[in-house]
């Protein structure tokens, strides 16, 4: 078994900066912080295996089956840090969203405005790992550390000791919490969470149906939960459907031909006819958030700060913002021993509150308005959904967080 493995290696255990979690938010960080500051010495401390990046053998379970969709403004922050060119060929643009409520008369289409920008694309997640790991490899600022966990935290005043589960321990100026929504390095920084149960499971899978999809997203909302289609490359879409716990044992039982037809009794036909249906995933849907996600030397991004459902494709995105204004603001510091003071933890967090605080805001009350089925909200959500088709003007808002282009420094105007 391998304790650590990377191309980069040395016996020094002393970092500016610990990325723990491996995964898409913890990979982008690194990467991001190496490229503002290619002077900082980073550790990435990975649970999994080595993967090689060779596509047949490309198997980290960070990047798996599932697809993201990254905002307009998340492209921009990739564009600005030079790595969206290298996965645009395989990104698939969103141009058009559909909104319904399904056995009820309310529906928005909201059409891009830009005719240059999309709303945001669509990609595999597998294939921004390919891509991501290529560029990792190429950072000698960095070292791997893979088979292995954090299980142990020791703050003291100019640093953090970070115990391995393989004994090694690392010295470093600040802990960057990336290992998602269950993060143990959370609970060992000591940095307090709220969750909420949505008492319901996504599945996930690629689907194909009979009409073209046109670079059109769907959002369905059914009396089972929310359905998203999201366009993909080969006339595909990535299936996010929100289905009661109680229900999913039943929905995984099926095969595929039952499965598609019980997909195309929830979701209807505005698609056009399901056809075939890929391998099928599940995980829980809760809703996690931080009040204040850092400590002494400790912070909390993406999944591990905020966990959310995925009713508007915000999660990911609210993490990218996290990561650029993070890497921004330490690429910045004139001294690395600021990395993890409470003055640039507390400017981040300053930098964020609100972004956080409005997403989380916006995305739980979507979920529990569309999932209420007591008729004067299900006819005033759909009296709000006519409306906002005939005005597009009220539509703004939902527009302005799809697209994820906000102001993430004083004085942006627009990202």
């Amino acid at each position: 078994m391998h304790k650590q493995m990377d191309s980069h290696s040395d016996n020094n255990s002393d970092y500016d900066a610990v990325i723990v979690g491996a995964g898409i938010v913890g990979c982008l960080l690194a990467y991001a912080l190496l490229k503002l500051k290619p002077t900082l010495r980073l550790a990435l401390i990975d649970e999994n295996p080595p993967s090689n990046s060779d596509n047949k053998t490309f198997t980290n379970p960070g990047f798996d089956a599932r697809s993201l969709a990254l905002s307009a403004g998340t492209c921009d922050i990739l564009s600005e840090l030079g790595f969206w060119d290298k996965i645009e060929a395989s990104a698939q643009p969103i141009e058009e969203i559909c909104i319904s409520d399904r056995g009820s008369f309310g529906f928005l289409d909201l059409p891009r405005e830009n005719k240059k920008q999309p709303f945001g694309y669509v990609l595999e997640l597998h294939q921004i790992g390919h891509a991501l790991q290529r560029e990792l490899d190429s950072l000698r600022q960095l070292k791997r550390l893979f088979n292995t966990k954090i299980n142990g935290i020791e703050k003291q005043p100019a640093q953090i000791l970070c115990h391995l589960q393989d004994g090694n321990t690392l010295t470093t100026k600040l802990c960057v919490a990336a290992d998602g929504a269950g993060s143990l390095t959370r609970q060992l920084l000591a940095i307090p969470a709220q969750r909420a149960d949505y008492a319901s499971s996504a599945i996930i899978a690629n689907v194909r149906c009979s009409k073209p999809h046109l670079n059109r997203a769907f959002e369905r909302f059914t009396e089972f939960g929310p359905i998203a289609l999201l366009p993909l490359m080969d006339n595909r879409y990535s299936l996010v459907w929100s289905v009661a716990n109680d229900d999913l044992d039943r929905l995984n039982a099926l095969n595929e031909s039952q499965f598609l037809a019980e997909l195309q009794q929830a979701f209807g036909y505005r698609a056009g006819i399901f056809s075939e249906v890929g391998k099928r995933d599940t995980y829980p849907l809760t809703l996690v958030k931080t009040e204040q996600p850092f400590t002494h030397r400790g912070v909390c991004i993406g999944n591990a700060a905020h966990g959310l459902h995925p009713v508007m494709g915000q999660g990911f995105n609210l993490g990218m913002r996290d990561l650029f204004v993070l890497a921004t603001i330490i690429s910045g510091l004139q001294d690395t021993q600021q990395l993890g003071d409470f003055a640039t933890l507390n400017g981040y967090w300053l930098a964020r509150e609100a972004d956080h605080n409005n997403t989380i805001g916006l995305t739980d009350s979507m979920v529990r308005l569309f999932n209420n089925s007591h008729w004067p909200i299900v006819l005033g959500r759909n009296i709000a959904l006519q409306a906002m088709s005939y005005f597009p003007g009220l539509s703004a808002p939902i527009i302005k967080q799809a697209k994820g282009q906000f102001p993430l420094f004083s004085g942006d105007k627009n990202r």
